[in-house]
This record gives structure tokens, C-alpha cells and sequence, in this order.
């Protein structure tokens, strides 16, 4: 299990909730792919999926995130 807690894990979250972010405006969530994320994001698939399960995970984490905030 990551450690929320930790900077290297926060700081990789906020990178893909960012790159998603852009990558939605530019083409809307149904065109959006985990390999266009990744390659935007310059990370490894493997860590796109230790953060979250999909694309609509990510989404929900980040509507919930907003939220909070």
C-alpha cells in the first residue's frame, strides 16, 4: 500500500490528476487513454495503476479531492 503521507506519492498523483486534467479539455474524458496519460505524464504504466484502478478511478478520486478542498 503507498504511503498517502509521502511527498514522492503526492507529488506523482498531483502530476497525473494534471495531466488528466489537460488531456480532457484537449480531447474529453472518452478519447482519453491510460498510454496518453502516461506518455503526457512521462511515467511508467506501473505507476499510473499503483495510484489508481482506471481512468474513471482517477476521476472519481479527483471529483472527490476537489471537494474536500
Amino acid at each position: 500500500m503507498l504511503n498517502s503521507n509521502d511527498r514522492r506519492v503526492a507529488r506523482t498523483r498531483t502530476l497525473i490528476r494534471n495531466t488528466f486534467a489537460e488531456l480532457i479539455v484537449e480531447k474529453g474524458l472518452d478519447r482519453v487513454t491510460i498510454k496518453d496519460l502516461t506518455e503526457r505524464a512521462d511515467i511508467n504504466r506501473g505507476t499510473f495503476y499503483l495510484h489508481f484502478q482506471d481512468k474513471y478511478d482517477l476521476l472519481e478520486q479527483s471529483e472527490e479531492k476537489f471537494l474536500r478542498e
